[in-house]
């Protein structure tokens, strides 16, 4: 094939993604509006309460999460105000974005391909937070929640399509990534940069979405470079984002290295009780 034939060729198959991308259904509108609140806000509170008195679904689903194992709480947390008084808001916003995710997974047939991504997802959520709690970057479980969502925004557009190109053992995720550009004109990191402005995602967690394969050094407090240390470490103990030869265990900093959280054991045990929580 002659080089410009090439080139509209794949023109046109990044065209019919972006416009199949364009019709994925918006995100959880209260759920959105939690990611624009700013923590440190005076009125902080008062908003979050506000939003999840508008939702009570939400609301329901949230206190059965902050009423479940992965907290154990001795006192039935029975309110909204409570659940942000003893969890904080941060720790309420990331509940809140998980459950309003695991919707999308939900209305999805129960493939082994979807279990592997939502895993990945919540693998790297889990080890985000810790690495964000260890560096004192906030919000840091949502970045990598959501840093591999062009993967599930290729399957709700694509199609079974999607999963079948995914779904075969590649050697590394660079690889993936040419494999996905060549089939459907961009990777899931561009189809992430689409979803995460089509849904009015803040641009730190956009991001996380389209750069968490570039593997830039940074310093550790750079939630683009702990997101991408997260995602290649969840891949090391067995929640990769494709079929592909097992990854090493990646070098960190020196004080992630010392921090106990972090050694490979307590990082299964976390993700297990969350995705046993949360489910898939």
């Amino acid at each position: 094939m002659a080089p410009q034939d090439h080139e509209a060729e794949h023109a046109a198959r990044r065209a019919e993604t972006v416009i199949c991308l364009s019709k994925l259904p918006p995100f959880h509108p209260a759920a959105l509006k939690l990611l624009n609140i700013a923590s440190d806000s005076g009125t902080a509170i008062d908003d979050f309460e506000k939003i999840f008195r508008g939702d009570p679904a939400l609301t329901a689903d949230l206190l059965l999460v902050a009423n479940s194992a992965l907290f154990g709480n001795r006192a039935k947390i029975g309110s909204i105000r409570h659940a942000l008084a003893h969890l904080g808001l941060d720790r309420v916003r990331d509940l809140a974005s998980t459950i309003a995710l695991s919707f999308f997974v939900r209305n999805q047939p129960r493939t082994a391909f979807v279990r592997h991504i939502w895993a990945h997802s919540i693998a790297t959520a889990a080890i985000s937070e810790v690495m964000g709690d260890l560096y004192g970057a906030r919000d840091l479980y949502t970045a990598g929640l959501v840093h591999d969502l062009g993967r599930l925004g290729l399957l709700l557009t694509v199609g079974p399509n999607y999963e079948k190109w995914v779904s075969a053992e590649v050697p590394n995720i660079d690889e993936a990534n040419r494999l996905e550009r060549d089939r459907f004109g961009m990777n899931h990191c561009e189809a992430g940069a689409l979803v995460g402005h089509k849904w009015g995602f803040p641009v730190v967690l956009r991001s996380c979405m389209i750069a968490h394969h570039e593997l830039e050094s940074g310093p550790p407090r750079d939630p683009l470079f702990l997101v991408q240390l997260a995602c290649r470490m969840a891949a090391s103990i067995g929640y990769p984002e494709v079929h592909q030869d097992p990854a090493p265990f990646p070098e960190l900093p020196a004080k992630a290295r010392e921090c106990k959280q972090l050694s490979p054991e307590r990082i299964r045990e976390k993700i297990s009780v969350q995705i046993d929580v949360i489910g898939q």
